[in-house]
């Protein structure tokens, strides 16, 4: 819904497909679209109906198997952009968006995927959440708890979490979001606690900056409560929620409750975390503050953009400047038997030593890492990295399909073009062992001339090449 939102706003329009069960889920895509075509069959029938209303782009959301459906698309010159949660819901398209926290640097096998867009900075928050930034906090003169766990829940853990407020024993009003639509949970109340039981809808997340704490469950409202500032108290239900609650705790955004995905919660652990909770205005303050620090809630936006850039792609080969997304691949690559062995450092790469690596390269002003891209696939990368003052040492490497094409000439020469915007007046080299003559031949071609030299007992050629030769477009 959120992305939808974004997308409406940006100038597109927009058609849902899917079986709707959720009352509220009607409701809000409702809001935004009076059409609802019926979930498909198969790929060829969604290929089918994207043709058939015009579709540019399909947004897929499940982690159910979607068998050939990025074929079946990109036959008919549809992109597609699919949500994943970590390894749920995992396939093959144009752009994968996971909003998954820190999923940005972890490895994801090379499918043939265009793009990587991961991590918090692409957590899509409704347009409605983030307008409750505005609203004024509150000086009640009881605490307010909200609990609320989504969905059905099947386990009833609002009854849990409510009983375990209850024996927390701290003076509050207590709002609970029940999707049983029970009129009472037959809960004792101990003396200054009220209760309050609510039917999930769209007017709840209004309630969200009203409350001193809520209590939820480690999904989607986990970056909503972290967007707004409102301290929270989380549980792990399920196990793709795993990675949300150990980073919401970890960064400090929330206090974990516990985990129910595995075994029984721990109460007694739980109960004195609501305490501190209720009784912590220090607390309490320095998780709003590192919310809000982290989340800004423009993910749906960011996500939008990306798919306008990956509208636009020239059909020749184009070049942009490498991101962290990006280092996944490039360790692919570079780790390759036949690149290490013409390469300087010849042992297998780590992936930690690397992702570090592609972190600091990407924000360093003396290394220019950057991305070619043809025809809707990532095909090389090119580095430029100052070896001495004014001076540029260039490296190439082809993804494995892209070798024996014809391409790297046209890649390196793209780079170049792209390179020299910025660097105008420097110098440009290429060191490559006398055994590599493809390497030799692809930048004598490109006007790099030189001699060989003898470095730690191998000839290596050392060629060179100044920007001020190279044209730009």
């Amino acid at each position: 819904m959120a992305i939808a939102e974004a997308a409406l706003a940006a100038g597109h329009s927009v058609e849902f497909s899917g079986d709707v069960a959720s009352p509220v889920g009607q409701e809000l895509i409702s809001a935004l679209c009076s059409r609802v075509h019926p979930g498909p069959k198969s790929a060829e029938e969604l290929a089918a109906l994207a043709v058939s209303v015009g579709a540019d782009l399909v947004h897929i959301d499940t982690y159910v198997e979607q068998g050939t459906i990025f074929e079946c698309l990109n036959r008919s010159s549809v992109r597609l952009s699919s949500m994943e949660d970590g390894t749920y819901g995992r396939r093959r398209a144009d752009i994968i968006i996971d909003p998954s926290p820190g999923a940005e640097v972890l490895h994801r096998p090379d499918d043939g995927s265009y793009r990587l867009f991961r991590g918090t900075k692409s957590i899509p928050i409704r347009r409605s959440i983030r307008q409750l930034r505005s609203v004024g906090k509150h000086s009640p003169a009881i605490k307010r708890v909200m609990i609320i766990m989504g969905g059905t829940d099947a386990r009833d853990m609002t009854a849990t979490l409510v009983r375990l407020w209850a024996k927390a024993a701290v003076p509050s009003h207590c709002v609970a979001v029940d999707p049983n639509g029970r009129s009472t949970l037959g809960i004792e109340l101990l003396e200054g606690q009220t209760l309050e039981l609510v039917r999930p809808s769209l007017d709840v997340p209004e309630l969200f900056p009203t409350m001193d704490v809520v209590i939820s469950g480690a999904g989607t409202t986990t970056w909503e409560l972290a967007t707004l500032g409102v301290p929270t108290g989380l549980v792990q239900l399920v196990g793709n929620q795993n990675d949300n609650y150990q980073f919401a705790i970890q960064r400090g955004i929330a206090v974990g409750l516990g985990d129910i995905s595995t075994g029984e919660l721990d109460e007694a652990a739980a109960i004195q975390k609501i305490q501190q909770l209720l009784l912590s205005d220090s607390l309490r303050r320095k998780l709003s503050t590192q919310s809000t620090e982290l989340l800004d809630g423009a993910g749906a936006d960011r996500i939008v953009a990306e798919w306008e850039q990956l509208m636009d792609e020239p059909s020749e080969v184009s070049i942009r400047p490498a991101t962290v997304e990006d280092a996944g691949i490039l360790f692919d690559w570079r780790n390759e038997a036949s690149v290490r062995a013409v390469s300087r450092q010849r042992g297998e790469l780590h992936w930690g030593d690397h992702v570090a690596w592609v972190t600091r390269a990407v924000a360093n002003p003396e290394v220019c890492l950057l991305i070619a891209q043809f025809e809707g696939a990532r095909i090389g990368t090119v580095r430029f990295h100052v070896v001495e003052p004014n001076v540029w040492e260039a490296s190439i490497t082809l993804a494995p399909e892209m070798r024996g094409r014809g391409m790297a000439s046209a890649v390196l020469a793209a780079a170049e073009v792209h390179f020299v915007v910025d660097h105008p007046e420097a110098i440009l080299q290429a060191a490559m062992l006398e055994s590599n003559v493809q390497s030799f031949k692809l930048f004598q071609g490109a006007g790099y001339a030189g001699e060989l030299e003898r470095i730690d007992g191998e000839l290596w050629y050392r060629l060179t090449k100044t920007a001020a030769s190279i044209t730009p477009n």
